[in-house]
């Protein structure tokens, strides 16, 4: 199977639906279209694991995947009236200003925990989108589909019934 051929055979994602294609149909399809190497990758990227890789975009991927997790950190800090003045990122997961005014934006604009946490979404799928390149038929876009696929298979995994459970086991036992 070629690269273009793979590119073409896979579902269209979207943040908003649940995806009509499996974590192993994918990894499947990458093992018999990429490189060991490249398909590897792939693995990693969609079960977003952190097992070794010295990979560029795994790499690259981690680096930005930080860094906006450090945005979100310091936005929920700032939230709850921490100072954030003190708190200096490393220099290894610089932030892109673009990332950063959409992580605001989303803290911002989501009125509830859950609207925000799907436009944070939003925030990691469009930088996937952007490390990915602009080659429709580069080796970048597999790669990215990897982290959007991820990505929405963990939305549809969220369950109301489980997540209201655990905060029930979660929260002390109320005496009267």
């Amino acid at each position: 199977m070629s690269l273009g051929y793979l590119l073409a055979s896979l579902p269209m994602l979207a943040p908003d639906r649940a995806p009509q294609i499996t974590r192993e149909a994918f990894v499947s399809a990458c093992e018999s279209a990429l490189s060991v190497k490249d398909a590897a990758a792939a693995a990693v990227l969609v079960a977003g694991d952190a097992a070794p890789s010295d990979h560029p975009y795994v790499c690259q991927w981690r680096a930005l995947e930080s860094a906006i997790a450090g945005a979100v950190g310091q936005r929920r800090l700032a939230k709850r009236g921490g100072n954030v003045g003190n708190y200096t990122a490393p220099e290894t997961t610089a932030c892109p200003v673009w990332l950063l005014r959409s992580v605001a934006s989303a803290f911002e604009s989501a009125p509830d925990p859950l609207a925000r946490e799907e436009a944070l979404m939003r925030v990691y799928w469009t930088a996937a989108d952007e490390l990915a390149g602009f080659d429709p038929m580069s080796k970048g876009q597999i790669f990215a589909y990897a982290v959007r696929l991820r990505l929405a298979l963990n939305k549809a995994a969220r369950d109301a019934t489980v997540g209201a459970e655990r905060l029930e086991a979660a929260l002390p036992a109320q005496t009267l």
